[in-house]
């Protein structure tokens, strides 16, 4: 477990367990509904619901499909990371790892908590012996992309089409970081 300091506020990041769907799910769905505002349809964002996102948290904290860290303040989610070998079939997941999910709630962004987070996930991965990260995001998610371009990042061409339940479609696009070799 890391603890991270913040002036007079401490964050604490650690494994995510059942009793934080709640947390989780609405740090998901608030940061959602800021971040792909103009990206994703109104309806979408407008019907997103925090008790549904609870329930399928809760039904991947019971059985964890990854690496999964919260990090908290004032004993409340403020963001969270999930991790693990990459799902990408065209890649080797013994090679590759892959940030899967990286949200931090609206009102901490710009605090650095998005950036602990994803360091602390690329710790996880090369301690696991990925020699490289990857990352899918929104193609036209300027703030997302941004960020993973200044930890690094680099669009490596890929893309394909994610249709979520409710058939919408959003484009997506790979961004990869080889870790350097240890001297």
């Amino acid at each position: 477990m890391a603890r991270l300091e913040t002036g007079a506020n401490r964050l604490r990041m650690r494994p995510a367990r059942p009793s934080d769907a709640r947390g989780i799910a609405e740090v998901h769905v608030a940061a959602w509904k800021s971040a792909y505002r103009g990206l994703l349809p109104d309806t979408v964002l407008e019907h997103l619901s925090v008790q549904e996102a609870e329930a399928r948290w809760r039904e991947r904290l019971v059985e964890p499909w990854a690496e999964l860290l919260v990090l908290t303040q004032d004993d409340g989610i403020v963001g969270y990371v999930g991790y693990g070998p990459t799902r990408d079939e065209a890649l080797d997941p013994k090679k590759v790892g892959e940030v899967y999910v990286l949200y931090v709630g609206p009102s901490a962004w710009r605090k650095g908590h998005g950036s602990a987070l994803l360091r602390k996930a690329m710790q996880g991965l090369r301690e696991a012996g990925s020699t490289e990260v990857v990352v899918w995001v929104l193609h036209d998610n300027e703030q997302a992309i941004a960020f993973y371009q200044s930890a690094g990042f680099v669009a490596d061409g890929a893309r394909k089409v994610k249709e979520r339940a409710d058939g919408t479609q959003m484009v997506i696009a790979r961004y990869r970081q080889r870790f350097e070799e240890r001297q």
